[in-house]
């Protein structure tokens, strides 16, 4: 029993550093933004907290969003600045803390497993949640949906398992891993509303008590740290819904039909969503809670006009771990047939491989804003979102160790996509160069400019330094005359983004 005990806690360790390896790998490797909001609703104001510069958003300066998790963000980035020159050292900084945020699903995937299989199911179940290439993909990214992610399976596992310690500090502790959740992402009301009345029935005083006070605790926090950073109280909640529900703000960035979601994976699983579902139905058997959640989780975000595949990132490892579940079963109805250990090594080996080969096959032609096709494999891994905007996050992390930089100029590049002072850490003005005719006005105003075309002929003065791709990086000689009102802040206010 002491051997296998230890052999089976050795599986799961080797699990979470192949995992670990793997997000930080793919991180590192692969810099992208998949959408804006990774930098500028979290690590950008991360950044003006920590070193005192960064791009601000209309969200920070209307007050509907929370600075708790931009506040953690902002001191891992101080601790882990000596890390590397640059924005180098603490961007390894961050993406290592998300990575280990984002193990606490592997541990789910394993405990619960377990439970319902055993060892081979637990690992298995471990497995796919290791090597599924959209949770390598996202873990190191920092959206507050993601993040919150690696709170609430935990809070719903913690909510269902009645052994596993006293029922009213298990509960407590369940509500505050939800409420966390809950406060990073309060779109996920639905979900955790139907998982509290999931887990805690008619037991008003034994369970609902407990956990409504575990909710309310994060939720309290983020509420007093709203009163000490905005006007006031719960703030970025309630301003949130009503800036984007009611005034209907978010709309402004895109409308998609209900079944948005839905061509969405179609999209990112192609043909293979088939036997994923099946195996995910098959685990639903035995624990209806997270094909329940998952279900909630996607058509709660449909009901809303606006749709980012993000948002419903909770379901991925809640119906993943269904198929692991699912696959499990499989694998253990197969091996029964024969009284020998061998067949049932056979067929754990031949599920892992045909689960890798489909993350990896899958990871190479993963983008979700491509038309839907049902291919299994890409043939251009740069057409997927591992390449997005990578040579611009490229150019600004270049310059942020350049110490002459007095003014940086982006041409042909969105600031929005540039990766703001995050990357390029320097503190001096950026500014946004749209037209030729903003050259006369803004050329006074940087030394350097980033660009994806080629500069007006007649700025001679400019010497090529270093290119990714299109992407390059001109270099002019002499100094800067700061412009207030054309710096991307003053701009940014001016135009109400």
């Amino acid at each position: 029993m002491n051997r296998r005990f230890k052999a089976e806690h050795l599986l799961l360790g080797i699990l979470i550093i192949i995992a670990l390896i793997l997000r930080l790998g793919m991180a590192l490797k692969f810099p992208n933004i998949f959408w804006a909001d990774e930098i500028f609703q979290s690590l950008e104001p991360a950044h003006r907290l920590a070193f005192g510069n960064g791009i601000v958003t209309w969200e920070f300066r209307d007050g509907i969003r929370s600075w708790v998790l931009p506040g953690i963000l902002a001191g891992v980035m101080r601790l882990t600045a000596w890390m590397g020159e640059g924005s180098t050292g603490y961007l390894i900084g961050v993406n290592i803390f998300l990575s280990l945020l984002s193990l606490s699903n592997i541990l789910v995937a394993y405990v619960w497993g377990k439970k319902i299989g055993g060892t081979t199911t637990a690992f298995i179940c471990a497995f796919i949640c290791t090597i599924w290439f959209e949770f390598i993909y996202f873990s190191p990214k920092a959206f507050t949906e993601v993040v919150a992610t690696h709170f609430l399976l935990p809070g719903i596992y913690l909510g269902v398992q009645k052994d596993l310690f006293i029922t009213r500090n298990r509960l407590f502790l369940s509500g505050c891993f939800l409420g966390i959740s809950l406060a990073l992402r309060i779109h996920f009301i639905a979900a955790i509303a139907f998982a509290l009345v999931y887990i805690c029935g008619r037991d008003w005083c034994n369970k609902w008590l407990p956990m409504i006070f575990g909710i309310l605790a994060p939720i309290l926090i983020f509420g007093t740290v709203d009163a000490f950073t905005w006007s006031y109280p719960f703030q970025s909640f309630w301003l949130n819904i009503w800036v984007n529900l009611v005034e209907g703000r978010s709309k402004l960035y895109g409308v998609s039909p209900w079944y948005e979601y839905f061509i969405f994976l179609l999209k990112s699983w192609s043909w293979l969503s088939l036997p994923i579902v099946i195996l995910a139905v098959i685990g639903f058997r035995r624990i209806p809670i997270l094909g329940w959640l998952a279900l909630i989780i996607i058509l709660s975000h449909s009901l809303l006009a606006h749709k980012e595949y993000r948002f419903i990132y909770p379901a991925l490892p809640m119906l993943l771990i269904l198929a692991g579940i699912g696959t499990g079963e499989l694998v253990l109805k197969f091996s029964r047939r024969w009284s020998s250990p061998q067949p049932k090594i056979i067929a754990i080996v031949l599920s892992l491989l045909l689960w890798t080969s489909t993350s990896v096959a899958l990871l190479s032609r993963f983008n979700i804003y491509a038309p839907l096709n049902f291919s299994t494999f890409g043939t251009n891994l740069e057409m997927t979102h591992l390449y997005a905007t990578a040579n611009h996050l490229l150019a600004l992390k270049s310059l942020s160790t350049e110490e002459n930089v007095c003014g940086l100029g982006l041409w042909d590049i969105n600031w929005a996509l540039s990766g703001g002072y995050t990357y390029f850490h320097r503190d001096v003005p950026i500014y946004q160069v749209d037209k030729e005719t903003d050259f006369k006005v803004l050329n006074s105003g940087f030394n350097y400019i980033v660009a994806n075309l080629p500069l007006p002929s007649q700025y001679q003065n400019y010497t090529l330094e270093k290119c990714w791709q299109k992407t390059c990086i001109y270099k002019r000689p002499g100094s800067c005359k700061e412009i207030k009102e054309r710096e991307i802040n003053s701009v940014l206010q001016m135009s109400g983004n």
